[in-house]
């Protein structure tokens, strides 16, 4: 019976320890440095994305920041719209803010979310590229998760130049191989796995999210902010992003 007894606390307090992992704010501050033939400006980049039900708040937006990506799930079924404005508000008082989609975003209805990117200003990503700072050597590439049509990419890429320092941003990783295969990126970012959200080790049913070279070109696949059904974590804590993005040319302040 006390052995019981024990098995049960210990289980209660797993789920305590993994509720309070799923609402967790952890900022990961890191540097990115980037190829670019044309140099640009270095700049702070906050990337943050399935936000799902979770509220932000202006204390973990206290950083100073040039340009915001929500890397998709904004939102999901049963998200009051009240929410998600607020949410937007808090990030539009930052800087300019771009949005990719995610699978879960149009269960709130897409025409909700449209309405209110244009109330607050905020740029919806539909298989194109935009340039940054007014900068048109540097480029935010973004594409619709659920509306990537066959030229979709040819589409969005049809817009970058070969002198171009490129930043690609889609909801889901499982894109990058596709990507790879026939443009070039400098800068590849993600969410959608939640980095398996809740891990045995180094088993779960996706990677831990992290930021990695591969191929000489930098990756950030994200842990995610929030997750959807349960508010659960284990092993791979909620997590945004500062990113710091610097040429790798050392003479941009001549740009």
């Amino acid at each position: 019976m006390k052995l019981l007894v024990k098995a049960g606390g210990a289980a209660v307090m797993l789920l305590l320890f993994m509720y309070k992992n799923a609402f967790g704010h952890n900022l990961r501050r890191q540097t990115v440095r980037l190829d670019a033939a044309v140099p640009f400006r270095p700049f702070n980049l906050l990337f943050i994305a399935d936000i799902h039900r979770r509220r932000l708040s202006e204390k973990m937006l206290d950083v100073p920041v040039d340009v915001i990506i929500i890397g998709g799930d904004m939102a999901e079924r049963g998200v009051p719209l009240k929410q998600v404005a607020d949410n937007l508000k808090l990030l539009v008082n930052k800087a300019p803010v771009y949005f990719v989609w995610g699978n879960n975003d149009r269960e709130v209805r897409e025409r909700n979310l449209r309405n209110l990117f244009t109330h607050f200003g905020i740029k919806p990503m539909d298989n194109e590229a935009v340039s940054l700072f007014g900068n048109p050597h540097l480029k935010l590439v973004g594409v619709n998760y659920l509306s990537l049509e066959n030229d979709g990419l040819e589409r969005a890429f049809s817009q970058v130049n070969e002198e171009d320092t490129v930043i690609f941003v889609s909801h889901s990783p499982f894109l990058f191989k596709r990507v790879k295969k026939k443009y070039r990126v400098d800068f590849f970012m993600a969410g959608h796995t939640h980095g398996g959200q809740i891990r045995l080790g180094k088993l779960g049913i996706y990677r831990k999210g992290a930021l990695k070279v591969k191929g000489g070109k930098p990756e950030l696949v994200t842990n995610g902010f929030g997750t959807t059904k349960l508010p659960l974590r284990l092993g791979a804590p909620a997590e945004f992003h500062l990113l710091t993005i610097e040429p790798k040319r050392q003479d941009w302040h001549k740009s």
